[in-house]
């Protein structure tokens, strides 16, 4: 929806409601809980974050909805500040690729890029959810090495840096590159969002505005 959106009102931005806690919302196909997991509520976020959406909205919270779903205060607070510190790839960049990666016929991963300044671009690997009726929550407790590949604007080259960002740091990860395709190892579950710089210290500018 949120890519639709952006395609059929460019240059316009977009913003999108992502749902949140509301303890007045019912379960439905034998599931007793409304409002969504927090890996559920990650994954709804970043979908509509990985179609470079300008806003994010939490729908529709209220002091008594947190209190029935205390469990989704720190993820709602961990993607804010993961948007904080990328929020200049949501404002002056653009959603330049996008593209689903299917395992034995069923999605696997979604890949997507917003490219940024010349400098650099932003790359994210969301692996869809399903909800199970009897757990009330989504199989995503995997955590296996995966290779995801990015097609990156050209200007993205030579590459100085690519690293793993989360609220909790900054990693490097290893990666190799060849005619515009960034290749990237790593082990990841849910969300994982990588920055490919083409210059250096963009690494140590990003964590310093994380440590603020």
């Amino acid at each position: 929806m949120t890519r639709s959106l952006r395609e059929l009102n460019r240059p316009r931005p977009i913003a999108c409601w992502s749902q949140g806690a509301h303890h007045d919302w019912n379960g439905y196909g034998g599931r007793k809980r409304g409002s969504p997991t927090p890996d559920e509520l990650r994954l709804q976020a970043y979908y509509a974050l990985a179609s470079r959406i300008t806003s994010l909205y939490w729908f529709n919270l209220s002091l008594r909805s947190l209190v029935a779903f205390p469990d989704l205060i720190e993820p709602m607070a961990r993607v804010g500040r993961e948007i904080r510190m990328l929020e200049e790839f949501y404002l002056e960049g653009d959603a330049v690729s996008h593209e689903r990666i299917l395992r034995d016929g069923k999605p696997d991963w979604d890949l997507d890029v917003v490219a940024g300044r010349a400098e650099h671009c932003c790359s994210r690997s969301i692996s869809p959810t399903r909800p199970t009726p009897r757990n009330e929550s989504s199989s995503l407790a995997r955590r296996a090495t995966s290779l995801f590949r990015f097609r990156v604007p050209a200007y993205v080259s030579p590459v100085a840096e690519v690293f793993r960002i989360d609220a909790d740091g900054l990693t490097q990860v290893g990666h190799t590159m060849d005619r515009g395709i960034v290749e990237i190892r790593d082990q990841a579950s849910r969300v994982a969002i990588y920055v490919v710089a083409a210059t250096p210290g963009e690494r140590a500018r990003i964590e310093a505005r994380r440590q603020t």
